[in-house]
């Protein structure tokens, strides 16, 4: 449960970030407001990571698979993915209620 806990944190501190670093310069007033996607990064931080997944997918499974499903989850923004992730990561490791039961 506490690595749960501690990789919500982590993933809402991913959302945050990505949310100001697309914010900025439309609070700057040099540009308007755009949320980059999640292959948006991928692509501009680690072009050939993200080709040898390509590959890796394709070969290894369909390849259906990479332009359908995997696309369309890394074509979401990354705030709205990594917040997606702490809230699922957050509810999953949340403490849960001790019941006690008294029977006489």
């Amino acid at each position: 449960m506490p690595v749960l806990r501690f990789l919500a944190s982590i993933f809402a501190l991913v959302a945050v970030v990505a949310l100001v670093n697309d914010a900025t310069p439309a609070l700057n007033g040099t540009g308007p407001f755009h949320a980059t996607s999640v292959i948006g990064y991928w692509q501009q931080l680690a072009p050939a990571s993200l080709d040898a997944s390509r590959t890796t997918v394709t070969q290894g499974a369909a390849p259906w698979l990479w332009d359908t499903v995997i696309l369309s989850v890394l074509g979401l923004p990354t705030p709205v993915l990594f917040g997606l992730l702490a809230i699922a990561c957050g509810y999953l490791g949340r403490r849960r209620m001790e019941t006690k039961l008294h029977i006489n």
